[in-house]
This record gives C-alpha cells, structure tokens and sequence, in this order.
C-alpha cells in the first residue's frame, strides 16, 4: 500500500506540473502581471529541467513584480515539495489560494500535496473543491484524484460516483475504469462491469495502461461470474506468472471460501 501511495503520489505531483503549464486566470493582465506571467513560465522551465536554483530565482523576481501573482505562489509551492520542504511547500500552496481561493488550479495543486502527504481527509476536501468549477479544464483529471482520495478513505460511495463522473467526462483513467468495474460485480452488475473491464484493456492494448496483480484477479473474478471459463484460466496463468506471490495468495482465499 505504501508503493502505491507514492507511485500515486507522483502522478498526482505530474498532474500538478502539468497544471502549473497553464495560463494565469486573469483575461485583461496588467503590465506587472504579464511580466510576473513569464517569469514563472520561466521557473517552471527550469524546474522542469531540474534546476531549482533557477526556478526559485525566476518565481522570486516573478512575485517582485507582482506579489499577489497566486500561479507564482504555487509553483513555488512545487518547487519546494520537491526538495522535501513541507512546511515552505504547505505555506507557498496556501498563499496562492488565499489570493485566489475559487480558482481549481490551486485547490487541485494543494489537494495533490496533502494526497502525497498520506493527509486524505484533508486532501479530499481541497480536491472537492477543485471538481466544483465546471470550467476547469483539467476536471476528469481532478476527479480521478478525488476518487483516488475516498477510496484511502473507505468512502466508497464517494469514490465510485467521482470515478463515474470522471469517466463522463472523457477521462480515461485506469484506476477509475478497474474501480468502476470492480463496484460494479459487487454489485452484481455483471455486463456493466465487464463493460468498463473493457475500455481498461483497450488502455492496455494501446500501451496506455499495464496488468497489476489487482486488475488480473477482476478479470479472473469477472470471468468466472460471466461464466467464460476460458478467460478464468487465460487471466489465472496470467496472474500466476506475473504475480506468483499474489496467485498464491489469491488461491489460498479462494479454495478457503469453498
């Protein structure tokens, strides 16, 4: 669980990146904004080299020019999560969003921190707020996450209706697909699961996604509630070669249930 907490962690962080590359919120910049706007542009080029000398020394002069420039706040905010500076980070992230608290970006960009941080409760509600503005462009995205987040939670009422409303909206997420289909069976909705099931290996096939040792076992668990013997065996051989610990384990559960 710890793994996967930080392999979620840095796509959560990517996510962030990517969100950072977007343009400032405001539709007329002044001239101190538009100066403050590039240097951050700059900062995050350097970051995203690496650099974060460079990058901190771009965000500073941007916030010289304007100190109420919140994408600036938020990058660096970024810049100092990635030096391990959590204190710097958390007070960066919490500037922008004191300037600008109805803007997605930054919620989505602080939830993302407290989602790295294994701080969930917190991190699902920075989140929620994120997916509220129907104009954010990276909407799915967020509410992958957010499902993500109430599902470390247990909430998972919560975290199946995000995911569906993630998927709505065009996202295609394999954790939400696998999730969506996995609720799905339990509840017995056995075509509608094997449904999503399908667009995840879709993902699988274009080499968007990969097999876990969690996405074998659904498809052994969806193969045999649909009867088809064939895949039950196919995704057993699957799981035993790619994952023998876990078939192990997963056999051991099953022959006890019988």
């Amino acid at each position: 669980m710890h793994k996967l907490n930080k392999l979620v962690g840095l796509l959560l962080l990517s996510l962030l990146l990517n969100a950072c590359a977007i343009g400032t919120t405001d539709s007329v910049p002044s001239e101190k904004k538009k100066r403050a706007k590039s240097f951050t542009d700059v900062g995050i080029a350097h970051f995203k080299n690496r650099d974060n000398v460079s990058a901190r020394n771009w965000l500073q002069k941007a916030l010289s020019y304007d100190d109420r420039y919140a994408r600036a706040y938020s990058v660096l905010a970024t810049v100092f999560q990635s030096e391990k500076e959590y204190k710097l980070a958390e007070k960066y992230f919490k500037k922008s969003i004191a300037i600008e608290p109805n803007t997605a970006m930054f919620r989505n960009n602080y939830g993302a921190f407290l989602f790295a941080r294994e701080r969930f409760p917190e991190a699902c509600v920075e989140l929620e707020k994120a997916t509220q503005d129907p104009f954010y462009n990276q909407r799915a995205r967020a509410l992958d996450n957010l499902g993500r987040c109430y599902a470390q939670i247990k909430q998972n009422a919560k975290a199946g209706e995000a995911f569906q409303r993630s998927v709505n909206l065009g996202g295609r997420s394999s954790f939400a697909l696998l999730n969506l289909s996995k609720s799905l069976l339990e509840a017995g909705e056995t075509f509608k699961s094997n449904a999503k099931y399908h667009e995840f290996l879709d993902l699988v096939t274009i080499n968007q996604a990969h097999h876990t040792s969690e996405s074998l076992i659904l498809g052994v668990d969806l193969a045999r509630a649909s009867g088809d013997l064939s895949q039950v065996v196919t995704y057993s051989l699957l799981l035993e070669n790619m994952f023998p610990e876990k078939y192990k384990k997963y056999k051991k559960i099953k022959e006890s249930a019988q």
